[in-house]
């Protein structure tokens, strides 16, 4: 009976160190740089995420083959949706949004890469405790990401599907929440 007890608690401490993803924040504004290099893609953006309606917003610059261009961006999934608005010209285009939306958080199924730390952890505030998750989505992309140990903030986000090729997404100055809303509502020169 005392070795079955033991064996017990062997395996729900051991069961008790396995790592769950954590739950990202599913409002958040920030920046990101993403880069495609097989397009010889850039952009530089500021952003806004809203994973409960799948929606996206971006003002961004883009480097695309040398060439600077600068949008305001709308993709609204659920409406199947996408605007931009060429912010030099002042021109939109809209069209159906056709490829799914881009989930930035761990999905239950992922794989845990490990955890590491980005900078020191050798005096308070010097350093962030991160984790690297990856797998499969159930659309069959592929992705690795990584994010912070506290709070579950994106920091990186490497995707590949056959819709998109590979882009690989750093996250920063990530704020949970939207503090204007009316950034998912589509510009006024797009209706």
């Amino acid at each position: 009976m005392k070795l079955v007890l033991a064996l017990l608690c062997v395996v729900g401490v051991v069961y008790g160190q396995v790592p769950r993803p954590c739950l990202a924040p599913p409002l958040w504004e920030g920046k990101i740089v993403e880069i495609d290099p097989s397009k010889k893609f850039e952009t530089r953006a500021r952003v806004a995420y809203d994973a409960y309606n799948e929606r996206f917003h971006s003002i961004e610059e883009v480097n695309l083959n040398d060439k600077k261009e600068f949008y305001s961006s709308l993709f609204l999934h659920k409406e199947r949706k996408e605007y931009n608005l060429n912010l030099k010209t002042g021109k939109c285009t809209s069209k159906e949004l056709t490829r799914p939306f881009h989930y930035i958080g761990i999905p239950e199924n992922a794989t845990f890469y490990g955890e590491t730390i980005i900078g020191s952890l050798s005096a308070p505030g010097e350093g962030v405790t991160v984790q690297l998750w990856g797998g499969t989505t159930s659309e069959g992309s592929r992705y690795a990401g990584t994010w912070t140990v506290r709070g579950c903030i994106p920091v990186h986000d490497s995707y590949f599907s056959e819709h998109t090729g590979f882009i690989s997404t750093s996250f920063f100055d990530v704020v949970a929440g939207i503090h204007d809303p009316e950034v998912f509502i589509p510009p006024k020169e797009c209706l």
